[in-house]
């Protein structure tokens, strides 16, 4: 057998996994950036609910709603915000 045989027949066995690391590799990236992503939009929330309760308290209402109201209408501003960044 030659060498260059010899060098074709370990390529052929090792490039399907090559090709299952870099697809990993893919993987494990698009995971770590919607991770992140994840990661701001919860910061968003929770300053939004706190913004929620600072309101609901000053307003007089209850202030479980102002916590829940602002951080779902932060968290909502947050996913969008953070949709333009990625893109």
């Amino acid at each position: 057998m030659e060498k260059t045989q010899a060098d074709a027949i370990a390529q052929a066995i090792l490039e399907p996994d090559l090709r299952a690391q870099e697809e990993l590799r893919n993987k494990r990236a698009v995971e770590s950036v919607q991770f992140a992503r994840k990661r701001q939009v919860a910061w968003f929330t929770l300053t939004g609910a706190g913004v929620g309760a600072a309101i609901a308290y000053f307003s007089g209402a209850r202030f479980s709603i102002g916590i829940i109201w602002g951080g779902l209408v932060v968290s909502a501003a947050g996913w969008i915000i953070t949709r333009r960044s990625a893109a």
